[in-house]
């Protein structure tokens, strides 16, 4: 099957209560699209999100809120 024929067929594909999320349709579709789940494994090694990086985002807007910037030496005494 030709990479052109996989695509058609990709976009003919119907989901079914089994393959409902992404990593179960490539599963289920990989001896069916090859070439494709090839392409999806190499490209999907990237998460979507990153918790730790949400979180460092997080505790940097904590630390730069307004009450905490009002904190000076002259005041904590």
């Amino acid at each position: 099957m030709s990479l052109d024929e996989e695509i058609s067929s990709y976009i003919k594909a119907e989901l079914s209560p089994t393959t409902n999320n992404f990593q179960d349709f490539w599963t289920s579709y990989c001896t069916k699209l090859p070439r494709l789940s090839s392409l999806v494994r190499r490209v999907n090694v990237i998460p979507a999100t990153f918790v730790t990086s949400e979180a460092l985002f997080s505790v940097a807007s904590f630390l730069q809120r307004k009450q905490r910037a009002s904190l000076s030496s002259r005041t904590l005494r």
